[in-house]
């Protein structure tokens, strides 16, 4: 292990990884490629598809990722930190489309510019949505073009920042019968957690084989 400048531990094969598109990229799609997908679904009922993209570039030799901060005009999760993304529509053919489409819709990046690279597991909120999540790269700089109704500002966190532990913690609470445990992401002046930051521990977890993978435990009664 490795200290940052900062005093975090990192291990030299994320470094290793985190610093080479060619071996990260192929890391990523064929970690996904060769494991069976889990749905993370904790009740029965009505439920909505819906898809997001994790999007990853490379900037300054540094894999990093992009996320959103949503407004509060947006109907859920106002104000939150997010993967872009949104509800499939009836005239979207699959959910692969669907996360480029409304990738496209609300940073203006272009499905013909992403790189897809897999998909990680599908996770039921609370919220009634069925989230499928994307892994997909795409080349920087770009000619973002965000949509102010839904998003204030776009976010760039380095990979390896968000593999540290001191930026990171859990925080348990029940919540219908269940133990939840809530992952919190610090990232400068922001904190990711809710949704997108279950879905980021599971793909830390997939892609580097971090332990934050246990995220929802049925209580006994």
């Amino acid at each position: 292990m490795k200290n940052s400048a900062d005093g975090a531990v990192i291990n030299p094969q994320w470094k290793k990884l985190c610093t080479s598109a060619g071996h990260l990229f192929t890391h990523i799609e064929k970690t996904l490629k060769n494991r069976e997908q889990k749905s993370f679904i904790y009740k029965d009922g009505r439920s909505r598809p819906a898809a997001v993209l994790i999007p990853i570039f490379f900037k300054n030799d540094q894999a990093h990722i992009l996320f959103t901060k949503r407004t509060d005009k947006v109907a859920t999760h106002k104000g939150q930190i997010s993967f872009p993304g949104g509800s499939m529509d009836k005239t979207d053919p699959d959910l692969l489309f669907t996360a480029l489409r409304e990738t496209d819709e609300e940073v203006g990046v272009k499905a013909g510019d992403v790189n897809v690279l897999g998909q990680t597991d599908i996770f039921l909120t609370n919220t009634e949505f069925l989230v499928t999540p994307f892994v997909g790269a795409y080349k920087v700089p770009y000619n973002y073009k965000v949509n102010p109704g839904e998003i204030e500002r776009l976010i760039e966190v380095p990979l390896l920042h968000l593999l540290r532990e001191d930026i990171f913690k859990i925080q348990q609470i029940k919540r219908n019968g269940y133990n939840w445990n809530i992952h919190y992401y610090q990232f400068e002046k922001d904190v990711i957690w809710g949704v997108t930051g279950f879905l980021l521990s599971n793909f830390l977890s997939i892609i580097f084989g971090l332990e934050r993978d246990a995220f929802v435990e049925i209580e006994t009664i």
